[in-house]
């Protein structure tokens, strides 16, 4: 079960990376919990629509991309994946690989949490975007 869950977590970030974030939205259940950074580097809980409201600021980037570079399936439930994240704005750029950790149950992610490296919130911080 968890490789159809790795292929499915990549195939939804290669369909939002197209303009399709339907299986990404799909791929998340209502009830999950995301451990993530804050644009300033530090981190919090979010729900998912705090998460996806956080993602809504990638639209007023000149660019911005995501790709599944690698997935590690742990048993039953857990897939790892490692994510070139490559954002855009001005003269400002970012390409980074991270970490993102996913727990699947039934389908669906329930849990989540990532790990960036420094040069996220001094991209952020650089932008102006960080609020």
């Amino acid at each position: 079960m968890t490789q159809q869950n790795a292929d499915a977590l990549t195939k939804a970030f290669a369909a939002a990376d197209q303009g399709d974030p339907a299986p990404l939205l799909d791929l998340y259940d209502d009830t999950m919990t995301w451990a993530g950074f804050t644009f300033d580097g530090t981190q919090r809980v979010y729900s998912k629509a705090e998460f996806l409201e956080g993602l809504g600021v990638l639209a007023k980037l000149d660019a911005s991309a995501n790709e599944v570079v690698s997935c590690d399936v742990i048993d039953d439930e857990l897939v790892v994946a490692k994510i070139r994240a490559y954002r855009k704005l001005g003269e400002h750029e970012l390409d980074i690989t991270m970490v993102m950790g996913h727990r699947f149950v039934d389908g669906k992610v329930v849990r989540g949490n990532d790990l960036v490296p420094s040069s996220f919130e001094a991209f952020w911080s650089a932008t102006g975007l960080a609020g």
